[in-house]
C-alpha cells in the first residue's frame, strides 16, 4: 500500500510529467483549478500534496470543467479506463476473459473501447444498448446486439456484464446473473445497490449476481501506486491548464 504523504517532489514530477511541465512553463504561483462532470473527487491528502508540492489546488465543483466535453480526453480516458477495468476484473475474480461471454452495456466511447479489448482477448461480446445508431454500428462491426430490457432474459449464459454508465441509468443488477462490474467514472451505474459479502474481497452478492468493485479512475489514498490513475490525473490537469484546447491537448499527451 502507498500513501500520498510518502511521495517526494521528484516522484510527483515523474507521475505527472505533462501537467507539471505545462504549469511551470506558464505559471509561477499557486493556481486553482476545478473539474466537474462524472468524476470522483480527489482524496483530501492528494489535494493537499498537489498544493504543497506542485502549486496546484485541484478540486471537484459542479461548475468546473467537464473533461468529457473534450473529444481527445474522452478517447484517452476510454482506452485507459477499459484496460484498468479489465485488469481489475481479472485480478479480483480470477476470471479468464478468453472464451467467456461478456455483455457491455452502454453507447459511448468506453463501451466501444471495452468491446474492442474484450474481442481482442478472445471473448464473445454482446453490446447492450437502446441507441439505434450505436446498435447499427455494433452490428456492422460484427457484435451481437440486444436492448437493455433484455439483459435479465438471456438465452445464453453471460459470464460478465460491464456497466459503463453511458446511455443508461441505474440498472436492476440483482436481476442479472454472473459477474457485474460498474465501470462508470464514479460508480453511478450501481449507486444504492446493496450487496452481501462473498468469499472474495471486493466482490459482493446481490440476487444471483456478484458485483465486482472497480478501482477509481483517479488515484486513491493508501492504494498501491498504479499507472492508469496517475495518467488520467495528469491528463485531467493538463486539459484544464490548456483551457480546453483539444488539439494542443492531444499533441501534449500523445505517447
Amino acid at each position: 500500500m502507498s500513501s500520498f504523504r510518502s511521495l517526494t517532489p521528484d516522484r510527483i514530477d515523474a507521475l505527472l510529467p505533462v501537467s507539471l511541465r505545462l504549469h511551470r512553463e506558464w505559471r509561477s504561483a499557486l493556481v486553482t483549478l476545478s473539474y466537474g462532470g462524472a468524476r470522483p473527487p480527489l482524496p483530501p491528502a492528494l489535494r493537499a500534496l498537489l498544493s504543497e508540492a506542485a502549486g496546484i489546488d485541484l478540486s471537484r465543483a459542479d461548475d468546473g470543467v467537464d473533461p468529457f466535453g473534450s473529444p481527445a480526453f474522452g478517447i484517452l480516458y476510454s482506452r485507459l479506463r477499459a484496460e484498468q477495468v479489465l485488469r481489475a476484473v481479472s485480478s479480483r475474480t480470477n476470471l479468464t476473459i478468453a472464451g467467456t461471454t461478456v455483455a457491455v452495456v452502454g453507447d459511448g466511447l468506453l463501451a466501444e473501447a471495452l468491446a474492442t479489448s474484450l474481442r481482442t482477448l478472445g471473448a464473445a461480446v454482446i453490446r447492450a444498448t437502446d441507441a439505434p445508431v450505436t446498435a447499427l454500428a455494433a452490428r456492422l462491426d460484427g457484435y451481437r446486439v440486444q436492448p437493455l430490457d433484455a439483459l435479465a432474459s438471456r438465452d445464453t449464459p453471460v459470464h460478465l456484464t460491464l456497466l459503463t454508465g453511458e446511455g443508461h441509468g441505474i440498472l436492476p443488477v440483482d436481476a442479472l446473473e454472473g459477474l457485474v462490474a460498474d465501470a462508470s467514472p464514479a460508480g453511478t451505474a450501481t449507486a444504492g445497490v446493496h450487496t452481501s459479502p462473498s468469499s472474495r474481497p471486493l466482490v459482493g452478492q446481490t440476487g444471483k449476481a456478484y458485483l465486482v468493485e472497480m478501482p477509481s479512475p483517479l488515484p486513491e489514498e493508501d492504494a498501491p501506486l498504479a499507472a492508469t490513475p496517475w495518467l488520467l490525473l495528469d491528463a485531467l490537469i493538463a486539459l484544464i491548464l490548456l483551457d480546453g484546447d483539444d488539439d494542443r491537448f492531444a499533441r501534449e499527451v500523445a505517447p
